[in-house]
């Protein structure tokens, strides 16, 4: 277990980074009937969403255990 979520954890660390690249063109698709600006605001909203719960989900499973050396 403890291995399938540190593998799950360093996915979410890497979609933080890929996220915008794949919102943005997905939303450009969805939206065809939107102006190109709109398109361009709502992608990057929802991108900047999913950074951030990526980020923060993966940080919750860096730290699951504390910080530094078990103490036990």
């Amino acid at each position: 277990m403890e291995t399938f979520l540190d593998v799950l954890g360093q996915t979410l660390w890497v979609l933080m980074f890929v996220s915008p690249l794949i919102t943005i063109p997905i939303a450009w698709k969805l939206l065809s009937d939107q102006r190109k600006i709109a398109r361009i605001m709502i992608g990057l909203g929802l991108a900047i969403v999913f950074s951030f719960f990526f980020y923060f989900t993966s940080l919750e499973i860096l730290f699951r255990n504390g910080m530094g050396p078990d103490s036990r």
